[in-house]
Protein backbone atom coordinates (compact mmCIF):
# COMPACT_ATOMS: atom_id res chain seq x y z
CA UNK A 1 0.00 0.00 0.00
CA UNK A 2 1.56 3.39 -1.27
CA UNK A 3 2.17 6.37 1.78
CA UNK A 4 -0.69 8.29 0.58
CA UNK A 5 -3.21 5.90 0.82
CA UNK A 6 -1.88 4.76 4.23
CA UNK A 7 -2.59 8.73 5.50
CA UNK A 8 -5.66 8.59 4.26
CA UNK A 9 -6.81 5.96 5.82
CA UNK A 10 -5.49 7.19 9.00
CA UNK A 11 -6.83 10.71 8.48
CA UNK A 12 -10.03 8.82 8.45
CA UNK A 13 -9.70 6.41 11.73
CA UNK A 14 -9.16 9.91 13.34
CA UNK A 15 -11.80 11.63 12.53
CA UNK A 16 -13.75 8.75 13.53
CA UNK A 17 -12.61 8.34 16.91
CA UNK A 18 -12.61 11.98 17.59
CA UNK A 19 -16.64 12.12 16.48
CA UNK A 20 -17.49 9.29 18.88
CA UNK A 21 -15.39 11.31 21.77
CA UNK A 22 -17.52 14.72 21.24
CA UNK A 23 -20.72 12.28 21.60
CA UNK A 24 -19.86 10.63 24.03
CA UNK A 25 -19.07 13.84 25.71
CA UNK A 26 -22.16 15.90 25.10
CA UNK A 27 -24.29 13.01 26.37
CA UNK A 28 -22.78 13.18 29.81
CA UNK A 29 -22.96 17.42 29.62
CA UNK A 30 -26.23 17.19 28.58
CA UNK A 31 -27.38 14.50 31.98
CA UNK A 32 -25.55 16.73 34.22
CA UNK A 33 -27.06 19.85 33.36
CA UNK A 34 -30.99 18.53 33.06
CA UNK A 35 -32.15 21.31 35.64
CA UNK A 36 -34.43 20.23 38.77
CA UNK A 37 -37.99 20.70 38.52
CA UNK A 38 -39.52 24.25 40.07
CA UNK A 39 -41.25 24.38 42.96
CA UNK A 40 -44.33 24.95 42.72
CA UNK A 41 -46.32 28.00 43.73
CA UNK A 42 -49.44 28.48 45.56
CA UNK A 43 -52.06 30.57 44.61
CA UNK A 44 -50.83 33.59 46.23
CA UNK A 45 -47.74 32.74 44.50
CA UNK A 46 -45.37 31.51 47.11
CA UNK A 47 -43.43 28.16 46.72
CA UNK A 48 -43.95 25.52 49.20
CA UNK A 49 -41.20 25.00 51.45
CA UNK A 50 -40.98 21.01 51.09
CA UNK A 51 -40.88 18.61 54.15
CA UNK A 52 -39.33 21.37 56.41
CA UNK A 53 -43.17 23.25 56.02
CA UNK A 54 -45.07 20.18 56.58
CA UNK A 55 -42.94 19.34 59.45
CA UNK A 56 -43.98 22.78 61.26
CA UNK A 57 -47.20 21.75 60.34
CA UNK A 58 -47.29 19.05 61.95
CA UNK A 59 -45.88 20.54 64.88
CA UNK A 60 -48.88 22.96 64.94
CA UNK A 61 -51.37 20.47 65.01
CA UNK A 62 -49.88 18.66 68.04
CA UNK A 63 -52.26 19.41 71.33
CA UNK A 64 -50.71 22.29 73.60
CA UNK A 65 -49.34 21.14 76.90
CA UNK A 66 -50.42 23.83 79.53
CA UNK A 67 -47.98 25.15 82.08
CA UNK A 68 -51.12 24.58 84.42
CA UNK A 69 -51.15 20.87 83.91
CA UNK A 70 -53.28 18.20 82.87
CA UNK A 71 -56.98 18.48 83.69
CA UNK A 72 -57.61 15.15 83.79
CA UNK A 73 -55.17 14.56 85.65
CA UNK A 74 -55.66 16.97 88.33
CA UNK A 75 -59.06 15.65 88.49
CA UNK A 76 -57.94 11.76 88.63
CA UNK A 77 -55.99 12.62 91.80
CA UNK A 78 -59.07 14.46 93.80
CA UNK A 79 -61.10 11.38 92.96
CA UNK A 80 -58.04 9.55 94.46
CA UNK A 81 -57.93 11.59 97.56
CA UNK A 82 -61.53 10.90 97.99
CA UNK A 83 -61.44 7.44 97.61
CA UNK A 84 -58.36 7.34 100.31
CA UNK A 85 -60.64 9.35 102.99
CA UNK A 86 -63.27 6.91 102.23
CA UNK A 87 -61.26 3.75 102.53
CA UNK A 88 -59.77 5.31 105.71
CA UNK A 89 -62.48 6.45 107.18
CA UNK A 90 -64.58 3.13 106.72
CA UNK A 91 -61.32 1.23 108.63
CA UNK A 92 -61.60 4.04 111.33
CA UNK A 93 -65.46 3.54 111.45
CA UNK A 94 -64.96 -0.74 111.61
CA UNK A 95 -62.85 -0.29 114.14
CA UNK A 96 -65.02 2.02 116.54
CA UNK A 97 -68.39 -0.26 115.60
CA UNK A 98 -66.60 -3.48 116.32
CA UNK A 99 -65.76 -2.13 120.02
CA UNK A 100 -69.05 -1.08 120.07
CA UNK A 101 -70.19 -4.75 119.23
CA UNK A 102 -67.95 -6.14 121.84
CA UNK A 103 -68.83 -3.68 124.58
CA UNK A 104 -65.13 -2.73 124.75
CA UNK A 105 -65.33 0.77 127.10
CA UNK A 106 -61.59 0.82 127.53
CA UNK A 107 -61.05 0.57 123.72
CA UNK A 108 -63.88 2.81 123.45
CA UNK A 109 -62.73 5.49 125.17
CA UNK A 110 -59.01 5.45 123.88
CA UNK A 111 -60.17 5.16 120.10
CA UNK A 112 -62.06 9.02 121.43
CA UNK A 113 -58.59 10.24 122.46
CA UNK A 114 -58.10 12.71 119.59
CA UNK A 115 -61.39 14.36 120.71
CA UNK A 116 -61.39 17.91 122.27
CA UNK A 117 -63.47 16.93 125.24
CA UNK A 118 -62.09 13.54 126.80
CA UNK A 119 -64.21 10.02 127.00
CA UNK A 120 -63.05 8.27 129.70
CA UNK A 121 -64.05 4.82 130.20
CA UNK A 122 -67.19 5.74 132.81
CA UNK A 123 -68.31 7.94 129.87
CA UNK A 124 -68.13 5.63 127.31
CA UNK A 125 -70.34 3.58 129.38
CA UNK A 126 -73.10 6.21 129.05
CA UNK A 127 -72.31 5.74 125.32
CA UNK A 128 -72.50 2.51 125.09
CA UNK A 129 -75.88 2.68 127.23
CA UNK A 130 -77.65 4.83 124.55
CA UNK A 131 -76.50 2.57 122.09
CA UNK A 132 -78.38 -0.44 123.84
CA UNK A 133 -81.30 2.09 124.30
CA UNK A 134 -81.33 2.47 120.65
CA UNK A 135 -81.02 -0.93 119.42
CA UNK A 136 -82.17 -4.42 120.15
CA UNK A 137 -78.37 -6.54 119.50
CA UNK A 138 -75.44 -4.26 119.09
CA UNK A 139 -73.45 -7.43 117.41
CA UNK A 140 -75.93 -7.14 114.68
CA UNK A 141 -74.90 -3.41 113.97
CA UNK A 142 -73.71 -2.62 110.40
CA UNK A 143 -72.00 0.66 108.89
CA UNK A 144 -73.40 2.05 105.60
CA UNK A 145 -71.69 5.24 103.74
CA UNK A 146 -73.38 8.17 103.14
CA UNK A 147 -72.09 11.13 102.17
CA UNK A 148 -68.23 12.97 102.14
CA UNK A 149 -68.06 16.39 103.13
CA UNK A 150 -65.15 18.98 104.36
CA UNK A 151 -65.12 22.00 106.34
CA UNK A 152 -62.55 24.74 106.79
CA UNK A 153 -61.12 22.63 109.41
CA UNK A 154 -62.36 19.24 108.57
CA UNK A 155 -62.84 16.59 106.20
CA UNK A 156 -66.21 15.07 107.22
CA UNK A 157 -67.41 11.39 106.14
CA UNK A 158 -71.20 10.73 107.05
CA UNK A 159 -72.29 7.33 107.76
CA UNK A 160 -75.47 5.41 109.34
CA UNK A 161 -75.37 2.40 111.97
CA UNK A 162 -77.81 0.72 110.66
CA UNK A 163 -79.22 -2.25 113.51
CA UNK A 164 -83.04 -2.89 114.75
CA UNK A 165 -85.55 -2.18 117.70
CA UNK A 166 -88.49 -4.50 118.31
CA UNK A 167 -88.31 -6.03 114.89
CA UNK A 168 -88.21 -2.57 113.19
CA UNK A 169 -85.14 -1.46 111.18
CA UNK A 170 -83.40 1.25 112.86
CA UNK A 171 -80.62 3.80 111.72
CA UNK A 172 -78.29 6.28 113.35
CA UNK A 173 -76.22 8.92 111.91
CA UNK A 174 -72.52 8.49 112.58
CA UNK A 175 -69.32 10.66 111.20
CA UNK A 176 -65.53 9.90 110.61
CA UNK A 177 -64.17 13.31 110.39
CA UNK A 178 -60.05 14.46 110.42
CA UNK A 179 -58.68 18.00 110.92
CA UNK A 180 -56.95 19.28 107.99
CA UNK A 181 -53.99 20.55 109.86
CA UNK A 182 -53.05 16.47 109.97
CA UNK A 183 -51.93 16.95 106.24
CA UNK A 184 -52.98 13.89 103.59
CA UNK A 185 -50.11 12.09 104.17
CA UNK A 186 -50.85 11.37 107.50
CA UNK A 187 -54.51 11.21 107.24
CA UNK A 188 -54.03 8.20 104.92
CA UNK A 189 -51.12 6.57 106.72
CA UNK A 190 -53.11 4.11 108.94
CA UNK A 191 -50.12 4.58 111.87
CA UNK A 192 -50.57 8.40 111.89
CA UNK A 193 -54.29 9.49 111.65
CA UNK A 194 -56.37 10.66 114.01
CA UNK A 195 -59.83 9.73 113.65
CA UNK A 196 -62.98 12.01 115.26
CA UNK A 197 -66.20 10.30 115.90
CA UNK A 198 -69.50 11.64 116.37
CA UNK A 199 -73.24 10.54 116.93
CA UNK A 200 -75.78 11.58 118.51
CA UNK A 201 -75.54 8.92 121.00
CA UNK A 202 -71.81 10.03 121.56
CA UNK A 203 -71.95 13.95 121.61
CA UNK A 204 -74.59 14.25 123.18
CA UNK A 205 -76.51 11.70 124.81
CA UNK A 206 -74.53 11.61 128.18
CA UNK A 207 -74.69 14.99 128.63
CA UNK A 208 -78.58 15.46 127.59
CA UNK A 209 -79.23 12.27 130.82
CA UNK A 210 -76.71 14.82 132.94
CA UNK A 211 -78.90 17.87 132.26
CA UNK A 212 -82.44 15.80 133.15
CA UNK A 213 -80.37 14.61 136.61
CA UNK A 214 -79.15 18.72 137.23
CA UNK A 215 -83.08 19.61 136.02
CA UNK A 216 -84.24 17.09 138.96
CA UNK A 217 -81.98 18.19 141.31
CA UNK A 218 -83.00 22.09 140.91
CA UNK A 219 -86.80 20.82 141.37
CA UNK A 220 -85.88 18.81 144.65
CA UNK A 221 -83.74 21.59 145.99
CA UNK A 222 -86.70 24.36 144.86
CA UNK A 223 -84.35 26.33 143.16
CA UNK A 224 -86.45 29.09 141.54
CA UNK A 225 -83.71 30.65 139.28
CA UNK A 226 -81.93 27.46 138.01
CA UNK A 227 -85.03 25.92 136.94
CA UNK A 228 -85.86 28.16 134.36
CA UNK A 229 -82.36 28.06 132.68
CA UNK A 230 -82.91 24.32 132.10
CA UNK A 231 -85.87 25.30 130.57
CA UNK A 232 -83.77 27.61 127.97
CA UNK A 233 -85.65 30.71 129.86
CA UNK A 234 -81.98 33.00 130.28
CA UNK A 235 -83.71 36.17 131.51
CA UNK A 236 -84.89 37.12 134.67
CA UNK A 237 -88.79 38.10 135.05
CA UNK A 238 -92.47 37.49 135.76
CA UNK A 239 -92.87 34.95 133.22
CA UNK A 240 -90.04 32.81 134.29
CA UNK A 241 -91.09 33.03 137.87
CA UNK A 242 -94.00 32.20 137.23
CA UNK A 243 -92.94 29.31 135.53
CA UNK A 244 -91.13 27.98 138.23
CA UNK A 245 -93.46 28.33 140.68
CA UNK A 246 -96.01 26.44 138.14
CA UNK A 247 -93.44 23.28 138.07
CA UNK A 248 -92.85 23.18 141.50
CA UNK A 249 -96.68 23.02 142.34
CA UNK A 250 -97.47 20.48 139.73
CA UNK A 251 -94.12 18.27 140.84
CA UNK A 252 -95.63 18.58 144.90
CA UNK A 253 -98.91 17.34 143.56
CA UNK A 254 -98.13 14.88 141.46
CA UNK A 255 -95.13 13.25 142.12
CA UNK A 256 -92.12 12.27 144.92
CA UNK A 257 -89.63 14.40 143.95
CA UNK A 258 -87.58 12.60 146.48
CA UNK A 259 -87.69 9.49 145.38
CA UNK A 260 -87.77 10.10 141.66
CA UNK A 261 -85.09 8.07 139.06
CA UNK A 262 -84.21 8.92 136.04
CA UNK A 263 -84.87 6.33 132.83
CA UNK A 264 -83.88 6.55 128.89
CA UNK A 265 -86.45 6.07 127.12
CA UNK A 266 -84.96 6.65 123.35
CA UNK A 267 -84.13 9.02 121.09
CA UNK A 268 -85.72 11.06 118.27
CA UNK A 269 -83.49 11.15 114.80
CA UNK A 270 -86.02 13.05 113.41
CA UNK A 271 -86.65 15.80 115.85
CA UNK A 272 -83.36 15.42 117.58
CA UNK A 273 -84.65 14.86 120.91
CA UNK A 274 -83.76 12.88 123.58
CA UNK A 275 -86.69 11.36 125.60
CA UNK A 276 -86.54 10.29 129.15
CA UNK A 277 -88.59 9.04 131.84
CA UNK A 278 -89.38 10.27 135.74
CA UNK A 279 -90.32 7.49 137.95
CA UNK A 280 -91.19 7.53 141.94
CA UNK A 281 -91.29 4.96 144.38
CA UNK A 282 -94.99 5.37 144.08
CA UNK A 283 -95.31 4.20 140.47
CA UNK A 284 -95.72 7.55 139.06
CA UNK A 285 -94.25 8.41 135.53
CA UNK A 286 -93.79 11.59 133.80
CA UNK A 287 -91.66 12.10 130.52
CA UNK A 288 -89.10 14.46 129.26
CA UNK A 289 -87.23 15.31 126.38
CA UNK A 290 -84.28 17.40 125.85
CA UNK A 291 -84.03 18.82 122.86
CA UNK A 292 -81.03 19.55 120.61
CA UNK A 293 -77.79 20.94 120.66
CA UNK A 294 -78.83 23.05 123.62
CA UNK A 295 -79.73 20.50 125.79
CA UNK A 296 -82.66 22.23 126.29
CA UNK A 297 -85.40 20.33 128.61
CA UNK A 298 -89.02 20.48 127.61
CA UNK A 299 -91.21 19.69 129.87
CA UNK A 300 -95.06 19.84 129.69
CA UNK A 301 -95.70 21.02 132.90
CA UNK A 302 -93.84 23.86 132.47
CA UNK A 303 -97.23 25.29 130.70
CA UNK A 304 -100.54 26.39 131.60
CA UNK A 305 -101.60 23.76 129.78
CA UNK A 306 -99.47 20.85 131.10
CA UNK A 307 -99.86 22.09 134.90
CA UNK A 308 -104.00 21.98 134.51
Amino acid sequence: MSYAKRLRQTTVTLAMTLVLMMAITGCGKEETLTPEPAPAATEDGQAQNGSSEQEGNAAANEPAVSDEGNPNEDAGKATDEAQSLEQASAKDGGKFLEALKQQDTQSLSSLMTPAENEYTVADMEKVLEGFQMYFDRLEELQLRFESSEQSDERYIEHYAITGAKDGKARELPFQVSYVKTQGMNAIQDDARREPLFDSPLIGRYPYAELEVGRYVQALQAEDKASIPLHLGLYEENDETKATAERLLRKYADSFDLKTTKVVSKGYDEHKDQFQFELRDDDGHTHVLWVVGGELRIADDWSTDQGAS
